[in-house]
């Protein structure tokens, strides 16, 4: 990954922040200039083009590292003869994003606010805001770690579960991860810190998600389901 200049990793870093904190709707481009020091009120335009290009290169640049952490947990796990193992799949997702939380692994994190950027994107009404939708998974060289997970979890849930629930159920996944994640980075910024063990927190995350991926339909679930197409 080519390291951004000073002033663009400054202007992303910031908006971040800023994004997290207020929503993305909420913050102006030229706030964000300012917040991050520069004179030109227009940087973001000078630098990114746009606004929603700024976000973008926000997810690529979290997005490239957490791409790479996850294919080494992936090929980990199958080197381990752990490739259909759920709770493998859950620590290849979660384990990436909770480094950069810091007090949950030994990671560098700290100061994060990735997780709440993440969960303010997701609740933006713009088709390209938030991170790229599983159709397009395949297409940026940085989501190929997500895209893998997520062919995995279907291919865990259509062993037991009809295709619209096995999809419904890695949606379910991420999105409980994800949020999770985000509460806690959020109670890591306020005065008083989480109450419960880092590593207990994790662990039971992780157990909680391969849970959601693996649990079973109940009867009166399944008569809701669509019939599937035939091929």
């Amino acid at each position: 990954m080519e390291s951004p200049s000073a002033t663009r990793l400054s202007l992303m870093t910031t908006a971040e922040r800023l994004f997290a904190e207020r929503g993305i709707n909420a913050v102006s481009a030229r706030e964000i200039a300012a917040e991050a020091g520069q004179r030109n009120t227009n940087a973001v335009k000078y630098h990114f083009g746009s606004a929603q290009a700024l976000v973008d290169a926000v997810f690529r640049f979290r997005m490239e590292p957490l791409n790479a952490r996850r294919i080494e947990l992936i090929a980990r796990s199958d080197a381990d003869g752990r490739a259909d193992d759920p709770y493998a799949l859950a620590e290849a997702f979660v384990t990436p994003l909770a480094e950069l939380l810091g007090d949950l692994t030994s990671g560098p994190g700290g100061g994060s606010w990735y997780l709440r950027f993440c969960v303010q994107a997701a609740y933006t009404v713009h088709p390209d805001v938030a991170t790229p939708g599983p159709g397009d998974l395949g297409r940026t060289p940085w989501t190929t770690g997500l895209k893998e997970l997520n062919d995995r979890a279907l291919a865990l849930g259509r062993a037991t579960l009809p295709d619209a629930l096995a999809w419904r159920r890695w949606t379910h996944f991420t999105g409980f991860a994800t949020h999770a994640l985000a509460d806690r980075e959020q109670q890591l910024t306020g005065a008083t810190p989480p109450p419960d063990d880092a590593a207990l927190y994790l662990a039971d995350l992780i157990d909680a998600g391969a849970a959601l991926l693996t649990a079973p339909a109940r009867p009166s679930t399944l008569a809701l389901t669509p019939p599937e197409e035939s091929p």
